[in-house]
């Protein structure tokens, strides 16, 4: 296409079709298919000065070490790292005037370096893609992660234990989004396979389907570059996997022969040459401050990635949840400061260099912890205009960085840092929107967005700041396998406008310091406007509400605050975070893992999943079992250490919920029923008339009565009935009754599978809430737009 047309409007006319404006200014319907030849113009006309784009991909994972087994007992750092850590950084070797930032969090580089790099290293053999697995199994064997030694173990000797971590526990080799699973047939049809028998109760799978299954776990998530030819890793090592699949004319990927254990030894070894060298791809890449060299800022995240304003003081709450309920003060400025200090100790370890900014977890900032990081050395942060909108003064553009004062003096550089802020609408975009595009429409859509924040003649220049995760998006992205097409047609877009001047991608040291190897001048931190006061919030919402302030939230704030107050009264000494671990096995060593482990707790992914706002595809429980594990180990490792400490009984979080049994159309029965007197019925109504529906619209949502996101349960109606107004409108609707003040999550889709999120509003941390209000017996009507929000 010479002059291809631009899209508008993609997003409104739905998963299934999009509309397309011509030159001429017709309108085309057109179906979503596979279209990787569409190249759009990378000419842009000018719209103002120089515009400077910071865009920072954030990469993280929970801690999921169990230390009994000295274990990961989750397999999500290994399949990330084939997926997208290494490739996130390495597509810039082909984009040199592209530069930008990566934050890999402590608790991410942990995992990978010591739990996978080095304990599998000894045992691989890269010129042969083959790992000793005798060897391994009498040295290392237990110590990786279970999925590791199932790959490597003969199929024929799997125990009862293995066969749980292969398809039964709630992480599992059937763990896959389906948007990813649709890419590969034969993987597809094995887990319908496996989820109807088990529903079924029946597992009589044979050795070549329990040996496929192990197989495709390990080759599904290498990113697709992998599967389609050789690539040259940076210790010369070659990782090519397409002599085990092919891509066919549909654009999925088909097996060419039958898998054999030695297939599943070496996807193993495929695997550990990949992780081996995503440090040193970053590290290639490294942007040096000291000489203006490099494309790739690394940064990192306090080591646990704790919500740091809530560890530092949880009171802070009442500021920006002023309704809430919270827990009991948790105030540990100290743990705060441990927290960064760790991060910046073990950063400088693996880069040789300290880090000059953070990602605060989530982009949780507040006035109070302004001082740890100066205190760290850190000279810039990150955060959500949501929070600057609410910092004084009030209201300020996010299109520039500002300074903040620690609030040890008035003055002084030493006392001050950096804050940039993402600017949502961009950020979000890529993370939820254009998982419906194709990737040079998308790339198209960003880039004009970000041309209309240029600024003018006379103003001073802009910085516009996108951040976002580097690596679960991508397995959202219907039509561009892995957002392969829209980041190189980002990158490519962005390198013509680096030419023009247009846009200039830059890091936030390179933006402050200036690099006059690429014109970009100093932004020096004092001359930057101030901030006042910073408003304790995170990105989601401005507050804290995702991790503080429902029920079992709060109880976990409760046991934690248990623990890390035994632990101070055992007489235990806080650890100095900058110094090295006593040697194992010593009553000094269990003391210092005692603290770790508290450390490990005050993490937020284990809050992330309390309470009803957020909701696992595999369910919370794994998470509430790790948290509570680490909880658990506190005490174990004190009285290993000697000291006399009463040990409490922690009782799972999440099996405190009170559930109600909801009837078909979800008024509740048994025990827990409420009379009708006491529920207000809530009808929702949802526009659908600008999707393809075959079949219905359901709801679904994070209570009972919305089957707790288990998508395509409950059924809407377009007949007249239910509520619904008019049939045949393309107008959906369902009454369902609630109790007052039910805090109702919910969202759409479209006419799938029961447990399948294809097609709908699968938009990770997005979806619409309501707080059931008026009079018992009254009537409310919610009325939204499909794929809307």
């Amino acid at each position: 296409m010479n002059n291809p047309a631009r899209v508008e409007n993609f997003n409104k006319s739905g998963y299934n079709s999009l509309i397309r404006v011509t030159n001429d200014g017709s309108v085309l319907l057109e179906s979503h298919k596979p279209r990787s030849e569409l190249t759009m113009s990378d000419v842009y006309p000018r719209t103002g000065k120089t515009l400077y784009l910071n865009i920072i991909w954030h990469q993280h994972q929970p801690f999921y070490l169990h230390p009994q087994k000295d274990q990961l007992h989750g397999p999500w750092v290994r399949t990330h790292a084939t997926k997208d850590y290494y490739d996130m950084v390495s597509i810039l070797e082909k984009f040199p005037k592209v530069h930008y930032t990566v934050n890999l969090t402590s608790s991410l580089l942990v995992q990978l370096q010591k739990y996978y790099v080095d304990r599998l290293g000894p045992f691989v053999d890269v010129e042969k893609n083959r790992v000793d697995a005798r060897a391994y199994f009498a040295k290392r064997g237990g110590t990786t992660d279970p999925w590791i030694d199932i790959a490597l173990k003969n199929t024929s000797r799997l125990t009862e234990g293995d066969r749980d971590f292969l398809y039964r526990n709630a992480w599992n080799a059937l763990g896959i989004s389906e948007v990813m699973l649709q890419r590969f047939p034969e993987y597809e049809a094995l887990k319908s396979k496996f989820t109807f028998s088990l529903q079924r109760g029946e597992e009589d799978f044979t050795l070549q389907e329990l040996r496929d299954l192990k197989f495709w776990f390990f080759l599904a998530y290498f990113d697709p570059d992998f599967l389609e030819g050789p690539v040259r890793l940076p210790d010369g090592s070659l990782c090519d996997l397409s002599d085990y699949v092919q891509r066919r004319d549909d654009d999925r990927y088909y097996l060419r022969d039958k898998v054999t254990e030695a297939d599943c030894n070496r996807i193993v070894a495929e695997a550990y040459k990949v992780m081996k060298n995503i440090v040193p791809i970053h590290k290639r890449l490294l942007y040096r401050r000291e000489t203006n060299e490099g494309q790739v800022e690394v940064i990192t995240t306090p080591f646990y990635h704790p919500i740091l304003p809530l560890i530092y003081d949880s009171n802070i709450a009442r500021t920006c949840q002023a309704e809430d309920p919270l827990p009991p003060r948790y105030h540990f400025p100290q743990d705060a400061d441990a927290q960064v200090a760790k991060a910046v100790r073990y950063f400088e370890e693996v880069f040789g260099s300290k880090p000059t900014g953070m990602w605060p977890a989530e982009g949780s900032v507040s006035q109070d912890v302004v001082s740890v990081f100066v205190r760290n050395g850190i000279q810039w942060v990150a955060s959500d205009q949501k929070v600057l909108r609410n910092s004084k003064p009030s209201d300020q553009s996010p299109f520039y960085p500002y300074q903040v004062n620690s609030g040890s003096s008035k003055s002084g550089d030493g006392d001050v840092m950096g804050v940039v802020f993402r600017e949502t609408e961009l950020s979000d975009r890529i993370g939820f929107q254009y998982q419906n595009y194709h990737g040079e429409e998308a790339a198209d859509d960003f880039i004009q967005y970000v041309l209309r924040l240029a600024p003018q003649e006379g103003e001073r220049d802009r910085l516009v700041t996108v951040i976002l995760d580097g690596e679960n998006a991508w397995e959202w992205y219907r039509f561009d396998n892995d957002g392969k097409e829209f980041l190189h047609a980002l990158y490519r877009k962005l390198s013509k406008l680096h030419d023009s001047k247009q846009v200039v991608t830059v890091t936030p040291t390179e933006y402050v310091q200036g690099n006059p190897r690429r014109g970009v001048p100093p932004h020096p931190i004092k001359d930057l406007p101030r901030i006042e006061w910073l408003w304790p919030g995170s990105w989601i919402n401005a507050n804290f509400d995702t991790w503080i302030g429902e029920k079992e939230e709060n109880r976990a704030w409760e046991y934690l605050l248990r623990t890390r107050t035994d632990l101070e009264n055992s007489g235990l000494s806080q650890p100095d975070p900058m110094a090295n671990p006593p040697k194992q096995g010593t009553k000094n060593w269990y003391a210092w893992m005692a603290w770790e482990e508290l450390y490990a707790a005050e993490g937020s992914d284990w809050f992330w999943w309390y309470g009803e706002d957020q909701q696992a595809g595999s369910g919370d429980k794994p998470f509430d079992e790790a948290y509570l594990l680490h909880l658990n180990n506190v005490y174990r490792f004190a009285k290993l250490s000697g000291a006399k400490i009463t040990v409490p009984s922690f009782k799972p979080i999440i099996e405190e919920r009170q559930r109600e049994i909801p009837s078909k159309h979800g008024a509740t029965t048994g025990a827990m029923a409420k009379s009708k007197a006491d529920l207000v019925s809530v009808q929702f109504t949802v526009d659908a008339r600008q999707q393809q529906v075959p079949e219905s619209i359901y709801i679904v949502g994070n209570r009972l009565e919305l089957e707790e996101w288990n998508p395509n349960s409950v059924r809407m109606y377009d007949d007249g009935t239910h509520g619904d107004e008019t049939p045949r409108d393309g107008i959906w609707s369902i009454e369902i009754l609630f109790p007052v003040g039910t805090e109702v999550l919910y969202k759409f889709t479209n006419s799938g599978k029961p447990g399948e999120w294809i097609p709908g509003e699968e938009f990770p941390a997005v979806h619409r809430t309501y707080v059931v209000n008026g009079n018992q017996g009254s009537r409310i009507v919610l009325r939204d737009v499909f794929g809307q929000f």
